[in-house]
Parts: C-alpha cells; sequence; structure tokens
C-alpha cells in the first residue's frame, strides 16, 4: 500500500535535517532555505522549454515532456546522493508552492523508504513566514551597537566579541560588503537572500539576548538594511570605538592590501566621487596612486570622504546612552573587555 506523503506548513518552525529544493538553479540562487541542497527536478532550460510548450502547444505535452525529464533528472539524484542518505533522516522537500515539482521528487523518495514532509505553500510560504516574522525577531532582541569611524576595525572586534561567545550580527558579512564606497566583495546575495540571512539567524538567538552589531547605513553595497533593525539601531545603546589617525591608517592599509596591488581599478571607484568633492581633491588621490604613496591616500580619503560621511551618520544614531573606547594602546583583547564592562 502507498505510504501517505506528509504535507504541512512551517508555522514558524526553522526545517531542519535535509531540505531539497526542487527549484530551478536560478530560482534556487536568488534565494533558499539556508542549508537547502539545490536538487531541481527541471533545470532552467527545461523549466523554460516546458513552460514554452504549456503556453504556446498545450498544457498536456509540457506536463509530457515536464515529466520525461522530471524523472531522468531525479533518477541521477538517487544514483548520486540518497545512497548516503540515512533512511529515518528528517527530509524536507519543496519548490515555489509545494506543487508539482517538488511532488515528483518527495514521491519518488517516499517510495524508496524516505519520509519526506513537502512545504505545504513551498518557498512562497517561506518567503511570507521571513516576511511577517522578521520584525518581531528583530524586537525581541536586546540590541548593542558597535560604532567607530573607519578603520578603527569594528568588524575585527564584532569577531572578537563573538569568539568569547557574545551573539552578533554580522551584516556585513552577510551581505558581502564592507559597507563603505570601497567596500565591494562580489558578488552579493539579492535582497531575498539577504533578509533570509537576517531571519535565520535572528531566530536561532533566544529572546532577550543581548546581540552586538555595527552601526551601518541603510544600504550596505546593493542591499537595504530592513527598517525595523535601522530602527533598533538608531535607537538602541552604542559604544564608539575611537583611535589615533595613525593607527587607523596602518589598520585599513592592511585590510585593503588589493588596492596597493593594483589588481583593482581604484581610480575607477574614486571616481565615483566626482561632483560630490572639487576636481582638485580627486586628483590630489590619483596622484598619490600614481607614487604609491598608499599612506598618504589613505589619510586623505579618511579626512576628505570617510570621517564626514561618518560624523553624518552618527547623526541617527541615538546619544542618550553612548560610550566610547578609545583603543589606542590597548591590545584587541583588552578593548573587547572594555566593550563588555560598558555593555552591562
Amino acid at each position: 500500500m502507498q505510504r501517505q506523503i506528509q504535507r504541512r506548513k512551517l508555522d514558524g518552525e526553522l526545517p531542519h535535517g535535509l531540505i531539497l529544493d526542487a527549484r530551478s538553479p536560478a530560482e534556487f540562487a536568488i534565494d533558499h532555505i539556508p542549508g537547502a541542497i539545490n536538487l531541481p527536478t527541471l533545470d532552467d532550460q527545461q523549466r523554460h522549454e516546458v513552460g514554452t510548450l504549456y503556453t504556446q502547444v498545450n498544457p498536456f505535452q509540457a506536463r509530457l515532456k515536464g515529466a520525461a525529464y522530471a524523472n531522468r533528472n531525479i533518477a541521477d539524484y538517487i544514483e548520486r546522493y540518497a545512497l548516503d542518505w540515512p533512511p529515518n533522516h528528517p527530509m524536507w522537500v519543496y519548490c515555489w508552492r509545494g506543487g508539482q515539482r517538488s511532488g515528483s521528487l518527495a514521491l519518488v523518495l517516499n517510495e524508496i523508504g524516505f519520509k519526506p514532509t513537502l512545504i505545504n505553500g513551498g518557498y512562497k510560504h517561506w518567503r511570507n513566514q521571513v516576511i511577517a516574522e522578521l520584525p518581531g525577531a528583530i524586537a525581541d532582541l536586546d540590541w548593542r551597537v558597535l560604532s567607530g569611524a573607519t578603520g578603527t576595525g569594528k568588524t575585527a572586534l564584532l569577531h572578537q566579541l563573538q569568539a568569547q561567545g557574545q551573539p552578533i550580527l554580522d551584516l556585513e558579512g552577510m551581505a558581502n560588503h564592507r559597507g563603505s564606497l570601497l567596500g565591494h566583495l562580489d558578488p552579493q546575495p539579492s535582497q531575498r537572500g539577504f533578509e533570509t540571512q537576517l531571519y535565520w539567524a535572528l531566530k536561532h538567538l533566544p529572546a532577550g539576548a543581548q546581540v552586538w552589531v555595527e552601526s551601518e547605513s541603510a544600504r550596505i553595497g546593493q542591499l537595504t538594511v530592513p527598517e525595523p533593525l535601522m530602527r533598533a539601531i538608531q535607537s538602541a545603546p552604542q559604544v564608539e570605538v575611537i583611535d589615533s589617525i595613525d593607527e587607523r591608517v596602518q589598520r585599513l592599509l592592511g585590510d585593503y592590501a588589493h588596492y596597493c596591488g593594483g589588481q583593482t581599478d581604484l581610480k575607477g571607484q574614486l571616481s565615483r566621487l566626482r561632483g560630490r568633492y572639487a576636481n582638485d581633491t580627486i586628483q590630489g588621490w590619483f596622484d598619490s596612486i600614481d607614487r604609491g604613496d598608499w599612506s598618504a591616500l589613505v589619510a586623505s580619503l579618511l579626512h576628505e570622504h570617510y570621517d564626514p560621511t561618518y560624523a553624518h551618520g552618527q547623526k541617527r544614531l541615538s546619544s542618550h546612552a553612548k560610550q566610547v573606547v578609545n583603543r589606542s594602546g590597548l591590545t584587541p583583547q583588552a578593548c573587547v573587555e572594555r566593550l563588555l564592562q560598558l555593555a552591562s
């Protein structure tokens, strides 16, 4: 007797175990449930071909062609992957709406003896859950904002806080961007993918946990920080890290060494600031590049661009609970200990 395939909505739950995404690679690349494995019932070209048959010929021919492709693809996945899967391991399967593509994959797995659960509503249901629950997940946490001008080493300090067991939210890591003019680390995720990472990370933190996050602008490269999180950052207690200009320059020379080696179009990046700064200022930066005078370039960029931009952004943050740590002369460990003292 054929066993019934279980269907269920997540209802706020995070799927665990083996998560199989039956959508096409292009759909998967835009966004997916974290940890999911992409086993497309139809690949991108096949999906396009079947869709064309559906609209230009008839649905029957489309389903016929789709079934042939799907059976061959699923058979390939069984041979390549399923032999290593424990039969009683939790297994979730989904496609766009939990329909034919995930249903076909789940049917075969179920007949073999696995126990797949179809996510009712598929990716669309997951996406709606992210949108609905993200604001509440943000509001449930006790935020601490780590601020500081460019070059004060905030990201490294954030990771050291994490190494000491402190919950953090690494927005720049999730966005694959350092949050500045020269901070791109292509490729960035999609906006949906970024929001999924945020939701997944926050849902794994206990309600009321104290969480450290860097002060950020509303845009990190091409991505937008969700408005509820921006409001939380702007109103939370902050600890500002300050350091000497010489230390900041040296730190940035290490962090952005790839620009000094000529592997990137630094002049092209700085040219995006034309119209914002005088031509003489930009030409001065170009002259420093031509001379290889990287320290002078970084110092000038801090003075002319980064520090004024940071000062303007600071106006958005709460000042009623602001603490300051001067890290000059402090080891990273001592700086972290001071941060924790002020945040307690």
